[in-house]
């Protein structure tokens, strides 16, 4: 199916935008191959893949000002305009990029797809360039269903076509690499991996013009529901595949079958309310009638019209086979149907708040060289530089550049390493979460109060700051010490343990003053210490404020043998003090009015310093009076 979808894409150009699932490297590496020469045959030109990946940035997939020679021999330097990847190149505009992984490309890369996708003309005004030129890319990317949930739906709506990834390399997994390494070290041509027989379907495929039948445009739209909300692109896109199919099948006009077909080539399930379609009459071979079968069919009209004149039936006879037969032992392999083709409709949502753009910065301070590096990049001002990656980028240019010099290299030359400014290259790093969201849940005073509406305005603010989380569970059933509170961290509030966190059932005992004892010593490494330190910090606490936990207790993990009676308590209030004295942190303390004791959130909330929230009730308490 990955071929005959290549090839489909490869007549229609609105269908030049395939989204590959799970598709290992080498496989996907020769799927790009096979593409480019399907290509070729339908659009005359020889396209060379360029591929993206997560260290593009803008100057190299649009381009900059270089430095460059007036004239061959003239020592004399000027600026001019050298174009990048994605840029014009006149005449040799045709071109095939391919992204191996999706989810791992670059922000630069996945604004430059959004803009050219599904576009015929692109603009570029950079550094005092305006540049406008016909765009003619053939997109291909891999991604695995399993990480759709972290791409932008903007980025996956604009691949027209989705297919399963299949093996289509001819020889083994180590003659491939082989292969590769070679190709590495010696550049060659690529292989030939088209067979002849493709290559006349897709000629003769170009010749044939289909006209689309009126039934078969109401046959798409059944396919779509209207409350969907994304458009009309894939009803665009299953009437192209269904018309290149058409083509391939050499007919003239496009019917609801040929629509079934580039269904079920991407695997889009046929709704319940339509009945299946007869195949094409190209599809339909029925064998020429034998002999036999004329004897055949003459014994079944014979015992026709004798079942008819006799009133009583005959049994069937039953045959016993004159042998036994084995069944192999290994379980038989059936076809496997083709998955969803769109998954991101029903893939829980983990991927960050407006992911196209970098979050807002709040702290006017340099965060330089306080994340996790992610690669390398050229240098625009000498900060972070990156050293080995520099001294490897000048060692490249060394033999010209002392050719250009007038000096001839030898081995006894103690000449040093000559490193020009565009040489420089700096880590790119990872962009620092600036805020914090803390959660203290006491689980043990949840079940009469309505908390996961007042607690929803806080996650979402979470996940629109792109906030780091931390939850400390007080009270939980899967706490592995019910004298200890545990934490649970992650770099959003989509990470699904922060869910699963927060629907633990509750537990028997309360250590409060051990789960506010993790979030001061949390909060003082995440404000002063490590790469990641934020600017701001947001504390809420659920609890009643009845611990029934000392802080000893907890840090021993033995039981207390005298009685507790407000030890508990008063440690909680003890350690609530400190974590008010914290600077840049915001507390809040949502109180979920207990029955008894309903004072003690508000004792809380004075030694926190922190303002204080009504969770609503189920139902409102009785208050017995004696």
């Amino acid at each position: 199916m990955l071929i005959q979808g290549l090839a489909c894409a490869a007549l229609q150009p609105g269908l030049r935008r395939v989204l590959v699932f799970d598709s290992a490297p080498l496989a996907f590496r020769q799927t790009v191959k096979l593409w480019a020469q399907m290509l070729a045959v339908t659009t005359g030109r020889v396209m060379d893949p360029v591929y993206l990946g997560p260290t593009d940035t803008e100057e190299t997939l649009w381009g900059g000002l270089r430095l460059t020679r007036l004239e061959k021999e003239s020592e004399e330097l000027t600026l001019a305009w050298e174009s990048g990847l994605l840029g014009s190149k006149g005449d040799q505009s045709w071109q095939i990029v391919a992204i191996p992984d999706l989810t791992r490309l670059s922000l630069a890369a996945a604004r430059a797809c959004i803009t050219l996708m599904d576009s015929g003309v692109a603009h570029v005004e950079r550094h005092g360039y305006q540049g406008q030129w016909r765009s003619h890319i053939c997109w291909i990317a891999g991604c695995e269903r399993s990480q759709v949930k972290f791409l932008s739906p903007h980025l996956l709506d604009r691949f027209a076509l989705r297919l399963a990834g299949e093996d289509i390399r001819s020889g083994s997994r180590v003659d491939d690499l082989r292969e590769w390494l070679i190709d590495l070290d010696e550049p060659k041509s690529v292989e030939t991996v088209l067979s002849d027989e493709w290559r006349d379907r897709l000629n003769q495929a170009m010749a044939q013009k289909c006209a689309v039948a009126e039934s078969a445009y109401q046959r798409v739209l059944a396919y779509f529901t209207e409350a969907s909300g994304q458009g009309i692109r894939r009803e665009f896109s299953l009437l192209r595949l269904a018309q290149a199919q058409a083509q391939l099948l050499a007919e003239g006009e496009v019917t609801e079958a040929h629509i079934d077909q580039a269904a079920k080539l991407i695997g889009l399930p046929l709704p319940s309310a339509l009945p299946p379609k007869e195949t094409s009459p190209s599809e339909r071979r029925m064998p020429e009638p034998s002999a036999a079968d004329d004897d055949l069919s003459a014994d079944e009209e014979e015992l026709e019209e004798n079942e008819s004149l006799s009133p009583v039936k005959r049994p069937v006879p039953v045959y016993e086979p004159d042998g036994e037969t084995e069944f192999p032992s290994a379980p038989v392999e059936l076809e496997k149907s083709p998955q969803e083709p769109y998954p991101e409709d029903s893939a829980p949502v983990e991927r960050e708040a407006a992911s196209l753009r970098l979050p807002p910065r709040r702290a006017k301070k340099s965060m330089v060289g306080h994340s996790t590096i992610m690669g390398v990049e050229p240098a625009t001002v000498p900060v972070d530089l990156a050293w080995v990656s520099t001294l490897l980028e000048a060692a490249k240019y060394q033999e010209l550049r002392s050719s250009l010099g007038g000096a001839s290299p030898s081995p006894d030359d103690d000449s040093r390493l000559v490193i020009r400014s565009s040489d420089l290259r700096r880590y790119r790093r990872a962009a620092v979460p600036e805020q914090m969201l803390m959660m203290v849940l006491d689980y043990t005073c949840l079940e009469e109060c309505q908390w996961q509406e007042t607690l929803l305005p806080y996650l979402q603010w979470a996940y629109v700051e792109r906030a780091n989380v931390c939850l400390v569970q007080v009270g939980a059933a899967t706490a592995g010490n019910e004298l200890q509170a545990q934490k649970v961290t992650a770099k959003s509030v989509l990470v699904p343990r922060i869910r699963d966190g927060l629907e633990c059932e509750a537990g028997r005992a309360t250590p409060l003053a051990h789960g506010l004892d993790l979030a001061l010593q949390t909060l003082r490494h995440r404000l002063r210490h490590g790469r990641g330190t934020v600017q701001q910090a947001v504390m809420v606490v659920i609890s009643d404020g009845r611990g029934n936990v000392p802080l000893a207790a907890s840090q021993r993990r033995e039981i207390p043998t005298q009685p507790v009676m407000r030890q508990g308590i008063d440690e909680a209030l003890v350690v609530a003090e400190q974590i008010s004295r914290l600077k840049q942190v915001e507390t809040v303390v949502l109180n979920p009015q207990p029955k008894y004791y309903e004072n003690l959130p508000i004792q809380l909330a004075q030694a926190l310093g922190a303002n204080i929230a009504e969770i609503p009730p189920f139902h409102e308490w009785e208050v017995d009076t004696l």
